[in-house]
């Protein structure tokens, strides 16, 4: 039953009862409220709003737009929701004056420190408003530097590491050119589009300036590959940083500090941020804080795929917004080509990116790479036969290399197939699909699919970082001469713990999509949320698709996935037009 405050009365109140606000939601609006000296019901709805745009990833609330564009929440995360009601939602015109004329927001010609602002028709936590208009005036700013360089063509693509050639193509050069030119470079583009490739290319190109470079994202897992993946193509490169961005920032645990800031920005000439699209308003204001006018910054990401878990879908913005980042001082890159994944996977992605579900059921329904499960929610994954094949195929392998302590084959293994969940709890589920899925697979397999106990073949998700790994990376139980041990998957080798020192690890028989974002796996079984869900939205679904390399397997049914391809993630901000 959904938790309604015992405090709220008259219209704050009907908007908690329909699902459109939470517990947190209500007790911030109510406290600001009071502090700012605002008992205007209509307003107060204003701000617990807010509150609650900030806690489902947007950085602020469009009064115009609220009464069409918001949706309810859904009250378990078993995709049911409520279909939106008919509230009294306050008229548009009436509510921004009211919201002016409040004692509690700033805004122009009252720039008194308030907890809210109003920009136009944007309400904003006060906070935000002005993290994003710092971030929008350092890319300003740094889009007046001078050149760094003038080179005219790309240097040619660095051979792969068995010693044949790689080609290239207009855009990967037209990338490396804004890199080595402009202090200031965005290349954004989907898997398989040559980001990394591209990276090496440059740091090839600047090796002659021997600088102190840093390889940085917002997990671990994510820089490491990076860092692997140049150590392999520029092996004389000599010493690279390689971490997290928060590591990269000197971020002290358990607090909001910052080692390097705007007075002390971080030693490096060269800094590379990949996943862009994962970093936050709040992580992003941070960092460009802390390059100085003298580094060079190159940002790469999809921003397309699934945004931060907090506010903000910066890289977005950036690429929408035609005043961020600009020549002399920078450039935008947009790669197009997937040259990692079958064509089929690839055209199926290009159809959810236009919005066309037409073509998208076209394409899987002509397609032997894709295929199409209906699932209603009532039936037993492992019972279906697609599913069956895929999971044992992959669970057996992982498990022979797990038995012969071959750490690094059976992490390999792990990544031939892997399910894929919008929701985490309920039929549509990673708990559900993974609990299903383990339990039929120890029918099948000898010494498979303990609950309470390590097993040889044990697939584990990590979920707390550590000085020895990050969050989201993965590990197998595998047998050697110490018993069983816990390999985690590593860029340079696999490490061998003991089981019991990941006990808070999950089960990885399934996961969700958004914790599968930087991942790819030769084939990916994706469970649609179900038609209703407010997670079924484009973004969730192309960032599915394009884990995949081989073949992709969609669970749900015709209905949810028209839904998800016709269905934008809404993120409100104001950074893409915070032009003055």
């Amino acid at each position: 039953m959904r938790e309604v405050p015992v405090a709220a009365t008259g219209l704050l109140r009907t908007f908690c009862e329909a699902g459109w606000l939470g517990l947190v939601d209500f007790h911030l609006a109510k406290r600001l409220g009071a502090l700012g000296g605002e008992p205007d019901p209509e307003v107060l709805l204003a701000f617990a709003l807010v509150a609650r745009e900030l806690r489902l990833g947007s950085v602020c609330l469009d009064l115009a737009t609220a009464a069409e564009e918001l949706r309810p929440e859904s009250e378990d995360d078993d995709g049911a929701t409520e279909q939106a009601s008919t509230l009294p939602w306050p008229a548009p015109t009436h509510w921004v004056e009211a919201v002016a004329g409040s004692p509690a927001v700033a805004h122009d010609g009252r720039e008194a420190n308030r907890p809210f602002r109003l920009e136009g028709t944007l309400l904003y936590l006060d906070r935000y408003w002005r993290q994003e208009r710092r971030l929008a005036e350092i890319l300003r700013r740094r889009s007046l530097l001078a050149p760094l360089a003038s080179v005219s063509t790309a240097p040619d693509p660095l051979p792969r590491p068995d010693g044949t050639p790689q080609q290239a193509d207009e855009h990967q050069n037209a990338a490396v050119l804004a890199a080595l030119n402009h202090p200031t470079s965005v290349i954004t583009g989907g898997p398989g589009t040559g980001k990394t490739t591209i990276v090496s290319r440059i740091l090839h190109a600047l090796a002659a300036e021997s600088p102190r470079i840093a390889l940085a994202a917002p997990t671990g897992k994510a820089a490491a590959r990076l860092q692997q993946a140049v150590r392999e193509q520029v092996p004389g490169l000599g010493k690279v940083w390689g971490g997290t961005i928060h590591k990269l920032l000197g971020a002290r645990p358990r607090t909001q500090e910052m080692e390097f800031g705007a007075h002390h920005p971080v030693p490096f000439d060269v800094i590379v941020v990949d996943e862009t699209s994962m970093v936050s308003l709040e992580l992003m204001t941070a960092l460009l804080e802390a390059v100085a006018p003298t580094s060079r910054l190159v940002m790469l990401g999809d921003p397309h795929q699934l945004r931060s878990v907090e506010a903000g879908a910066v890289l977005a913005d950036i690429e929408r917004a035609d005043d961020l980042v600009t020549a002399p001082g920078g450039a935008l890159v947009r790669l197009v080509h997937n040259y990692r994944s079958k064509p089929d996977i690839n055209e199926l992605a290009d159809a959810i990116l236009t919005g066309d579900a037409a073509r998208a059921r076209e394409v899987v329904q002509a397609s032997g790479l894709l295929r199409f499960v209906e699932f209603t929610g009532t039936a037993d994954p492992a019972a279906l036969r697609e599913l069956r094949h895929d999971t044992l195929a992959t669970a057996a392998a992982v498990q022979e290399a797990a038995r012969q302590g071959r750490a690094g084959d059976a992490n390999r293994a792990l990544e031939r197939h892997r399910i894929l969940c919008g929701h985490r709890e309920g039929p549509f589920g990673v708990t559900h699909w993974a609990r299903a899925v383990r339990s039929w697979l120890g029918t099948q397999l000898d010494d498979y699919g303990y609950d309470t106990r390590p097993y040889a073949g044990q697939p584990l998700l990590i979920q707390r970082n550590t000085d020895l790994f990050s969050n989201g990376d993965t590990a197998v139980v595998v047998r050697d001469d110490a018993g069983l041990m816990a390999a985690v998957d590593l860029p340079e080798a696999p490490l061998r713990v003991a089981p019991s020192l990941l006990d808070d690890a999950a089960d990885l028989h399934a996961m969700t999509i958004h914790k599968s974002q930087g991942s790819q796996f030769a084939e990916v079984s994706i469970v649609l949320p179900p038609p209703g869900s407010p997670l079924l939205t484009r973004e969730l679904l192309y960032t599915a698709v394009t884990r995949a390399q081989e073949r992709v397997t969609l669970y749900g049914s015709w209905e949810a996935l028209a839904a998800a391809v016709e269905t934008p993630a809404r993120r409100a901000s104001g950074l893409a037009r915070s032009a003055d």
